[in-house]
């Protein structure tokens, strides 16, 4: 992998969230699911995508307003996680196989990027191994990670979604800018 490579993948990570952010956006307008319809049947009818129905359902979908919100939600959501879950190792992998480990674990934000990640990546929850729990509290950017949240999951409130993308793009600066 070349740091051009992991860059790029920086750059996609970050435009997903700026496309599912986008998402939320468009089917908060009130007339989307018309519009949506009008242009699902458009592209049915003249099938120039390889789309052919894949979901018959989705008129139905797209007019339930509540699952439509908390879909909508959670793809904001899952993009943020993806990111944060993918980042982090192919980061690690890179400052590894170039010998720059130490550098990135230095960060003042390493520590608590691992033990987000440990958390999306395993049960939704805090369950602080004893290295994690020998590093707690882990203070990044005004967000604290402590042992009274070992067993509980991370909430919104505990760690905004405007954070998790500063987070990434300090990360993303740091292979920008502090190593080769």
């Amino acid at each position: 992998m070349t740091k051009d490579h992991l860059l790029g993948m920086y750059r996609t990570k970050l435009n997903h969230i700026k496309l599912t952010y986008a998402s939320l956006v468009i089917w908060s307008y009130p007339d989307m699911p018309r519009v949506f319809k009008e242009l699902h049947r458009e592209i049915l009818n003249s099938d120039n995508r390889g789309i052919s129905g894949l979901f018959p359902d989705i008129e139905r979908f797209i007019d339930d307003e509540a699952s439509l919100r908390i879909a909508t939600e959670e793809l904001y959501s899952s993009a943020h996680r993806a990111a944060v879950k993918e980042l982090l190792p192919i980061t690690k992998y890179y400052c590894n196989s170039t010998g720059q480990l130490a550098e990135l674990k230095a960060q003042p934000w390493f520590q608590f990027w691992r033990i987000l990640r440990n958390c999306w990546s395993h049960d939704m929850k805090f369950n602080f191994n004893p290295d994690e729990k020998s590093k707690l509290p882990v203070v990044w950017s005004g967000v604290t990670i402590d042992i009274s949240m070992n067993g509980r999951e991370l909430k919104h409130g505990d760690c905004s979604y405007e954070k998790i993308r500063e987070l990434i793009e300090i990360a993303q600066w740091f292979v920008q800018n502090e190593i080769a």
